[in-house]
């Protein structure tokens, strides 16, 4: 039987031992926690100092950076209104060098819609917008940066090729290839997409890199030239609170080096919401606070909203501009929200930290011309080489880039490999049809129906194909001159050459074939002039679809315009009716139609060397009256074809050479940029 006070003793020693393991593994917990705390601050320090180095390594390359070329940017009354209706009213604030100014605010409060104001993107409907106490220039726009929210790239090009391109067209020629190709792997590494560096961005029909990647490459193309201002749209959405850390410490570190930055942003976490240095609020429009964003709470404190305990302040700021109490408290009325007035714009400045602080942290213009001075924020001048309004690369440099861009991406369309098929698939049947065509008189027609066949079905080919070249790119081009990425002549030739080589190859497969299977005609010389002259019928009708897809953001209207004009150019081309049946008041439209060129040329380059047909039994012809062959001259009068070859082939490649500098003409005013950023 168990002694009562051994029972007793045993279980206080048991619980003395439950203490102290429970002891032991709390101090255990607190340590590993104390570990990971630590080893997680150690990583972050890690992590800042990588960043600061590798801007520092970036600004300290002499002469290739833009280090001194500071920009501040104020602006002032901001309005902007839209159908009616008034979406920004009054905003004014600025950012300075080495600071991060960020917009915050609920949807639908303006913050994209402020931001393409400062860009220029945006049509004020009153205000000003000032870059170093001018007004937005033009020789300012290679120093400005815009990061749009929806990443624009050709998905079948790899990220490493994305950052290499932009390095070689962006960065000036005082750069080797060698350090562009440095400073495009070091930005890559900055944002740590260096490891995704050989996938390809990823297109509707291919994966490529995650979303969050293509976030940071995006921000990528815009920081590899070091720019003075760099205004991003919402840079963290898609982004993990690691990640979005990550790069709004670069941006801050950025800043530091004497860059400006502004950015918005719908939704920071705390940690993020820490490393800005200004937050300008929206709500509904108008400015909810501007000023420094380690105050925001305090100010808000003070008017009577209290942040809750461990609550994230950009959470509580954000939840405070949606409130409709907070509004009306802080606005006086949803009247002065809606319809901003002098009284609006008072309590705008009561809300910007006080009168005295909202008077300096928005000045007005003599005080910024003060401020500029003091910090030796220097304007552009005329003389001034280094703002003058000069691409940063040659015209040569921006050409080999964009060709070898423009070749990849026509490499990687998997379409191009099905039309070969195509073109060996209907070069076969050809052959085949019209196999070895005899000198009889009832092979005449055949004959023409070769030749036509042969011109429609190279005008349809290479015209279809082209009417797709630009629309799929208009986004990108669109982005690339607004930025002053380069020039438009060297995008336009880059890829035209990039598109001659299967205009070439295509035909010349196709007609080798055909004219020696089916017999066409045995003369060596009328093959290669044949060939010539099929070959700037593709090109001409390659250079109309590309001036069509150039004139047409819709593919549909695009399609309609193409199948117009090829198929009234083959009712006009000589081949279906007879030109001296045509009514004489309808006669000239013939003229105008590119077929009656092409096709003219073509078959009495066929006829009118040499061939010879055995007449028929009841022939049409009246040369067999008086002989028993047909000549191919006869043939020709018979049609009504009195053309001159060299003379149509002449009409035809200088209407190439007109419809390619129209295309370039409607390029440039079609694509223009609306802005000069």
């Amino acid at each position: 039987m168990n002694d009562p006070g051994s029972d007793a003793q045993d279980v206080e020693l048991g619980l003395v031992k439950e203490g102290t393991r429970s002891s032991l593994m709390g101090e255990s917990k607190q340590g590993l926690e104390e570990k990971m705390n630590n080893d997680f601050r150690g990583e972050l320090l890690k992590r800042h100092q990588s960043i600061s180095k590798i801007l520092t390594d970036l600004v300290s390359d002499e002469g290739k950076g833009k280090k001194g070329k500071k920009i501040k940017l104020t602006f002032e009354d901001v309005r902007v209104q839209i159908g009616g209706q008034e979406l920004l009213k009054g905003i004014r604030g600025e950012a300075r060098p080495g600071q991060v100014l960020s917009i915050m605010g609920p949807s639908g409060s303006g913050k994209t819609t402020l931001l393409n104001s400062l860009a220029g993107r945006q049509k004020l409907s009153g205000g000003r917008i000032f870059l170093n106490d001018h007004r937005q220039i033009k020789a300012m726009k290679r120093y400005i940066a815009y990061v749009l929210q929806d990443e624009v790239f050709f998905g079948v090009m790899t990220v490493q090729q994305v950052m290499y391109f932009t390095a070689m067209i962006r960065l000036p020629d005082t750069m080797s290839e060698k350090e562009k190709m440095e400073r495009a792997d070091a930005v890559m590494e900055l944002l740590e997409i260096k490891k995704c560096a050989h996938s390809i961005v990823g297109t509707p029909f291919q994966r490529g890199i995650s979303g969050g990647e293509r976030k940071r490459l995006n921000v990528g193309v815009q920081l590899i030239t070091w720019p003075s201002l760099i205004l991003l749209d919402e840079p963290t959405s898609g982004l993990d609170s690691s990640t979005s850390y990550d790069l709004i410490l670069t941006l801050r570190e950025l800043a530091r080096q004497g860059c400006t930055i502004v950015t918005t942003i719908h939704q920071p976490s705390s940690a993020v919401f820490q490393l800005f240095d200004k937050l300008l609020v929206l709500a509904e429009g108008q400015t909810f606070y501007s000023g420094d964003a380690d105050k925001v709470v305090g100010h808000f404190e003070s008017l009577g909203y209290r942040c809750p305990a461990n609550y994230n302040p950009g959470d509580f700021v954000l939840e405070l501009a949606k409130s409709k109490v907070a509004l009306k408290n802080i606005f006086g009325g949803s009247k002065a929200i809606s319809s901003p007035g002098p009284s609006s714009m008072n309590t705008m400045e009561v809300i910007t930290e006080g009168k005295s602080e909202a008077s300096g942290s928005v000045p007005s213009r003599a005080a910024a011309a003060a401020a500029d001075r003091k910090s030796s924020l220097s304007p552009p001048s005329k003389g001034d080489a280094s703002w003058e309004d000069a691409f940063p690369s040659s015209w040569w440099t921006q050409f080999k880039a964009l060709f070898h861009r423009a070749w990849l991406v026509k490499q990687s369309q998997s379409l191009d490999n099905l039309q070969m098929i195509q073109v060996a698939c209907l070069t076969v049947v050809v052959s085949l049809v019209w196999f070895q065509m005899d000198a009889k008189e009832d092979s005449i027609q055949d004959r023409f129906g070769l030749v036509f066949f042969t011109v429609i079905f190279w005008t349809f080919f290479p015209m279809f194909q082209a009417v797709a070249t630009f629309p799929p790119e208009r986004a990108v081009l669109l982005r690339e001159r607004a930025q002053g990425a380069y020039r438009l002549s060297a995008y336009y030739l880059a890829k035209m050459l990039a598109e001659t080589p299967l205009n070439i190859i295509n035909p010349s497969a196709f007609v080798i074939v055909t004219y020696w299977m089916t017999d066409l005609h045995d003369s060596v010389g009328t093959f290669f002039l044949y060939w010539l002259l099929l070959l700037i019928n593709v090109e001409f009708a390659s250079s109309t679809g590309m001036l069509v897809s150039a004139s047409q953001t819709s593919p549909k209207k695009a399609l309609v315009t193409v199948s117009t004009l090829v198929l009234t150019s083959m009712l006009l081309g000589g081949f279906y009716v007879n030109p001296d049946n045509i009514p004489i008041w309808l006669r000239w439209v013939r003229w105008l139609s590119f077929v009656t060129y092409s096709f003219g040329s073509m078959v009495t380059q066929v006829f009118d060397g040499g061939l010879r047909f055995s007449c028929g039994a009841e022939s049409q012809y009246d040369a067999c009256e008086t002989r028993d062959y047909i000549s191919g001259t006869d043939v020709l009068d018979n049609r009504g074809i009195t053309d001159i070859p060299v003379v149509y082939a002449l009409v035809l490649f200088f209407s190439t050479v007109i419809v390619k500098f129209a295309t370039y003409v409607v390029l440039f005013y079609r694509y223009k940029p609306k802005t000069p950023l």
